[in-house]
């Protein structure tokens, strides 16, 4: 221990040097946005290289769970193309003024996940498709079992994904039964459950009411499942419910997600913002 303690001491100037380094390289990141943004490009380039190859290693052993997953969706896409080539047949006639305008469609882009965490309060996914793939920073990204979160930065190959389980995430959301708008937001303890923000005190809730993406904005199309009520409760001079809800998805188990491509996203947000300020 003492020959420990007589190195630090004899090479005390070169670890001060080296510290004060960092520290200036640090503050350099956090206070220039161009440099920040070089940094998380090039450590996203990096990053996602080693995520891969492990990735390519760890999914080897997962063909079997993978090709069930794979086999089980292309049934339920047969099973939707089925029922959009059967005729649609009204037995009066229809008010046109009623009938909903067709809703444009969305792409989907599939992508594996190559890294991903789940035990902080920022939590973030991985995936091995980027900027040469059309993916693009606030795509909305799902997977079979409903949403997943909103593409955050993009590199040529890779990109990172905020997931639901980040307190930072807001989506707007409603609630199947009765068309309630509310939003989802994680509280950053349990990863299997979420938060259910500003559902009013007048409604009558129920477990396992579905909740669903409202489509009130551009990043993902309505209807699409987050979770199902937990529990919720309500104190006696509040304005809204405690709402939990159980998420759709196992954030501990996510190999493939679809990164979703609204092609007016761009247009929409661009009127939004627009509008948000000249209030």
């Amino acid at each position: 221990m003492g020959q420990l303690f007589q190195f630090l001491y004899y090479y005390r100037a070169f670890f001060l040097f080296l510290g004060l380094e960092l520290l200036s390289f640090w503050l350099l990141i956090r206070t220039n946005p161009y440099h920040s943004s070089a940094y998380f490009h090039s450590s996203n380039t990096i990053s996602g290289t080693i995520f891969q190859t492990k990735s390519d290693i760890h999914s080897y052993f997962e063909l079997k769970e993978v090709n069930k997953n794979l086999a089980e969706d292309n049934a339920g896409l047969r099973e939707l193309i089925s029922r959009k080539d059967q005729p649609v047949l009204y037995s009066v006639q229809q008010d046109s003024a009623k009938i909903p305008d067709i809703a444009y469609a969305y792409d989907y882009i599939a992508a594996r996940v190559i890294n991903n965490s789940t035990r902080n309060i920022h939590n973030f996914l991985t995936i091995n498709k980027g900027k040469k793939h059309g993916i693009e920073p606030g795509m909305g990204v799902i997977s079979n079992q409903g949403v997943v979160g909103k593409v955050m930065s993009v590199s040529n190959n890779f990109a990172t994904i905020a997931s639901l389980l980040n307190t930072e995430m807001y989506v707007s959301s409603s609630m199947k039964s009765n068309g309630t708008f509310c939003t989802t937001n994680w509280n950053g303890s349990d990863p299997l459950t979420s938060g259910l923000l500003y559902v009013p005190r007048h409604l009558q809730l129920f477990a396992n009411d579905s909740i669903v993406t409202s489509g009130f904005n551009s990043v993902f199309p309505p209807d699409l499942l987050i979770g199902t009520i937990k529990s919720f409760e309500i104190e006696s001079n509040a304005t809204f419910y405690k709402v939990d809800i159980k998420l759709a998805n196992d954030f501990y188990a996510m190999s493939y997600v679809y990164v979703i491509n609204n092609p007016h996203r761009e247009e929409q947000s661009i009127i939004e913002q627009e509008i948000t300020g000249d209030e």
